[in-house]
């Protein structure tokens, strides 16, 4: 009987000592604005290249593999995005990946919740390139994706990888 008392006194401490123990909310504070995290002054890092066209790969990133060391010999290429809306890209290892673009206006394809950077809208030298990850201001890299194609074919993608100057 002593036991049976002593058990149900020990269930009873603990059922409570549950009850009792509330989690706190935790807020996330403001969103993070992704223009606030891309007006910065970046410089080509790293350089992944995706096979598009392996059929056994589950997903894209199966056949990743890094071509820095191969694509980056000298100095690496840097892209400068403006408040204002402008860029302006210098020559260097990884610029060959921006065809002919130099400098003109960029923005997001959405503000609140980009998925890609539009490089000169709405001009015959637009071009796009899609976000691997958000980029918020206190973010140090800003990784994007280029796609090469043969006529109407994505033969190959690279992840490019730019750290925050």
């Amino acid at each position: 009987m002593k036991n049976i008392f002593k058990i149900a006194v020990f269930t009873a401490a603990i059922i409570t000592s549950f009850g009792s123990c509330k989690t706190e909310k935790q807020e996330l504070g403001p969103k993070a604005s992704q223009i606030e995290g891309i007006v910065n002054n970046w410089m080509l890092t790293k350089v992944d290249q995706i096979d598009v066209n392996v059929e056994l790969a589950f997903q894209e990133s199966d056949t990743l593999l890094d071509v820095s060391e191969a694509m980056m010999t000298t100095i690496p290429m840097e892209i400068n995005f403006a408040e204002d809306g402008t860029y302006l890209l210098t020559d260097g290892d990884g610029r060959i990946m921006f065809d002919s673009l130099s400098t003109g206006t960029w923005e997001f394809d959405n503000v609140e919740y980009p998925s890609m950077v539009v490089f000169n809208k709405g001009t015959n030298n637009e071009a796009n390139y899609p976000l691997i990850r958000p980029v918020r201001p206190q973010d140090p890299y800003l990784a994007i994706k280029y796609n090469k194609f043969c006529g109407d074919n994505r033969i190959v993608s690279y992840h490019l990888w730019f750290m925050r100057k």
